[in-house]
Order: C-alpha cells, then sequence, then structure tokens
C-alpha cells in the first residue's frame, strides 16, 4: 500500500502556546506554519480548525506528551482535551494522537544545528516541535502502510434524542 496523498497539519499543544506545521500532499516536506497564544475563549482552536480547512488537511497530528516510562500526566490529559475539541470543529478530518516524548529536545538541538541562537528559539519551538510530531507520524505511516496514531473519536451525545 502506498501512502495516503494529502495535506496533514501537526500541532504541538503546550499551556500558553501551539505550534503548527503541514506537510506538502506527498507527505514529504514538513515546514512550520504559526505559533498560535492559547486563549481562554478557544479562538486558538478557531484559528487552527481555519488553518485545517484552509489547506484542505485530510489529517491532524496531535502530539501526546507522554512520560518518559510511557505514561500519561496533566499534559497529557490537556491534549487529549484539545484534540477532542478540535475534532468537534473539523468532523470530516481525521485527528490522532502520536507519541511526542522528547521533541522539544530535538526541537531546539535542530534550531542550535540551524544556527539560530538559543534566546530566539522560544519564537518558533513549538513549530519546529509541530513539525517534528508530523515527521514521526508520516515515517510511522510510511513504515506501517496505516494511518499513524490514536484515532480521536468524536464524542456522541448518549440518551439526547
Amino acid at each position: 500500500m502506498s501512502m495516503r496523498r494529502g495535506v496533514r497539519i501537526g500541532v504541538d499543544v503546550g499551556t500558553v502556546r501551539v505550534g503548527v506545521s503541514r506537510c506538502d500532499p506527498d507527505g514529504i516536506l514538513t515546514m512550520p506554519v504559526v505559533t498560535l497564544t492559547r486563549a481562554p475563549d478557544q479562538s486558538d482552536l478557531s484559528a487552527l480548525a481555519g488553518i485545517v480547512r484552509e489547506y484542505d488537511a485530510i489529517e491532524v497530528i496531535v502530539g501526546l506528551p507522554r512520560h518518559l516510562r510511557g505514561g500519561e500526566g496533566i499534559s497529557a490529559k490537556g491534549a487529549r482535551k484539545y484534540a477532542r475539541r478540535l475534532k468537534t470543529l473539523v468532523p470530516h478530518v481525521r485527528v490522532a494522537m502520536v507519541d511526542e516524548r522528547l521533541t522539544s529536545n530535538q526541537a531546539h538541538a535542530r534550531l542550535r544545528a540551524s544556527g539560530i541562537p538559543e534566546n530566539e528559539h522560544r519564537s518558533v519551538i513549538d513549530q519546529v516541535a509541530a513539525q517534528i510530531i508530523l515527521e514521526q507520524a508520516l515515517e510511522l505511516e510510511r513504515m506501517s502502510a496505516r494511518e499513524p496514531g490514536e484515532e480521536i473519536i468524536p464524542e456522541t451525545s448518549e440518551g439526547a434524542k
């Protein structure tokens, strides 16, 4: 089976910022898109849904920040909640969670290797982390010939008729 064709969006969810990246329709190149600021009114989620629609994405890959031993803490719960909320805004698009352990470290290393001074990392670090999350998902799909990650299933309103 060959790789599915279509743009994917990578998302690195933080408590303050959300990094967003995308890939080309062939899933070969990833590029940073934007860093969104988390907002109490969830305007960041609306902006992200707009990006998904703008690029006509077939999938959104949200990083799942597990502990090094594989467990999930408060950050993982927050990322799952964010992904579920996004799914309600883009119900026609596959939203999936992919393990993102150590992506922040990899992002800092990538920026250092690019010659970007440490004091300038903050403005782009979340986008680079989102790129790495997306690259890992694309590699998983290439290796397994299956859609990557743990799919977010839309919440149903049981009993509401």
